[in-house]
């Protein structure tokens, strides 16, 4: 971008923030959702998986030496925006500050960013996230992998959020045609589906809603907790979880994926298209399960999204009961190389004791309401699975070696002749001198 289309954008900004002044107004503060500050305890355990890699998004982690790159070109599609649209800046500034009360009591802690820095902030932040996802920065941006990566990242840390009412209200500043769009699409239906696409692939099953009161500005409080919404089980897991569920509380863990694999129970991975995560499946002695690709930015994403169900009551904690299974099924690399084998996992980190870890950790401070464990009647079925299929093995073999006196004579000879061949053998590898 050169010095002077940077200069534009900055003397516009200034001029717009005499009549922002005098025509802020103060909407209903009505209280929403917080755009929370992650707690100290899971900060312990990998803080780095809550903070930016190249992006600033808000205010928490604005001004920070390593994302100030990224202001820049911030900037630099702010202007590309204005100069193809031939629209002026005041336009998005007017439209923020018409909520921008609104949108500073959505964080959870008090800001200390002045009211026209902040408007700022948010146009620049918003429009950035808008072109980003609607796919009109340009090919040599997207071509850059890893930059345009980390910020995929970087959008879906809960610290790195905008209100989502603040995109919506950007949304309907921005003409259409700037988007080569047909006049008659619905550009915020448009934008949801786009960013659904986008994450697709780390959050399998994730689904777009098609009704328009699903995503307003009281149902949906920023991206994370958007994408959160629609990633859920299907209709078909919900309504099967609702007709067996008893709420006792009664269940217990089940075994290592090695464990249950010894006592005969098969893992299959089910890849039907457009199947959710968390659509587990055990029948005949067989777990079914949809496939999870793990690489480099699996923890950071899942943390997040378990970070909004941990602290905020109100989210469903299917995630963070998911996790529960998996680190059940999950203790050694042994366990992650039958998941591999069965193509229920496809581990990018480098090595199965790396994934072991992972999931080890993720599951560290995970609370939930055991009561309403979403995974309860399949850990019933899969330890009575279990308990019985030793139970089995174990009278089989009763019936087989010790039925009566002579059988039980017969295997103690057999263990004594071995035991005096292994001792012979020892003495003549070792004789005594």
């Amino acid at each position: 971008m050169s010095a002077k289309g940077s200069c534009n954008v900055s003397v516009a900004i200034q001029k717009a923030r005499e009549s922002l002044e005098q025509n802020l107004t103060l909407p209903d503060t009505t209280p929403r959702k917080k755009i929370l500050r992650v707690p100290p305890q899971p900060l312990e355990v990998n803080k780095k998986a809550y903070e930016p890699y190249v992006i600033s998004i808000g205010p928490y982690h604005r001004g920070k030496d390593q994302l100030k790159k990224m202001e820049g070109k911030k900037v630099q599609y702010l202007n590309g925006l204005l100069q193809s649209t031939g629209q002026s800046v005041e336009i998005y500034l007017s439209a923020i500050g018409k909520v921008v009360v609104e949108a500073q009591n959505c964080y959870s802690e008090s800001l200390a960013l002045p009211l026209k820095e902040f408007i700022e902030m948010m146009v620049l932040d918003g429009c950035f996230v808008i072109q980003l996802v609607m796919g009109t920065l340009g090919d040599s941006f997207q071509r850059d992998g890893w930059i345009y990566e980390s910020i995929l990242r970087d959008l879906v840390l809960v610290e790195n959020q905008l209100p989502f009412f603040v995109l919506r209200q950007l949304l309907d500043e921005i003409p259409i045609t700037f988007f080569k769009l047909e006049p008659s699409t619905d550009l915020k239906s448009q934008f949801i589906c786009k960013l659904i696409e986008l994450y697709k692939p780390s959050m399998p099953g994730l689904k777009f809603n098609r009704n328009p009161d699903y995503y307003s500005s009281e149902n949906v409080m920023h991206i994370v907790h958007l994408l959160h919404s629609n990633w859920r089980p299907s209709d078909e897991a919900m309504d099967k979880y609702k007709e067996v569920h008893e709420k006792d509380g009664k269940w217990d863990p089940i075994c290592s994926a090695a464990e249950l694999k010894e006592a005969g129970i098969e893992f299959k991975v089910v890849g039907t298209e457009g199947r959710s995560l968390f659509d587990i499946n055990f029948e005949k002695g067989r777990l079914e399960m949809t496939k999870l690709t793990i690489d480099d930015d699996t923890e950071s994403l899942y943390r997040n999204l378990i970070a909004c169900e941990q602290f905020d009551y109100t989210y469903p904690a299917f995630l963070t009961e998911y996790v529960v299974l998996m680190d059940s099924l999950i203790n050694s690399a042994k366990d992650v190389e039958i998941l591999c084998k069965s193509g229920i996992i496809d581990n990018w980190l480098g090595d199965n004791e790396s994934a072991a870890v992972l999931f080890n950790r993720l599951s560290g401070h995970a609370n939930f309401y055991k009561e309403e464990f979403f995974y309860a009647q399949l850990f019933k079925d899969v330890n009575k699975h279990y308990k019985t299929r030793w139970k089995t093995w174990k009278a089989n073999l009763c019936h087989k070696y010790f039925s009566n006196p002579w059988s039980i004579i017969s295997f103690l000879a057999a263990a004594l002749l071995i035991l005096l061949t292994m001792l012979q053998t020892t003495f003549t590898i070792f004789p005594r001198s």
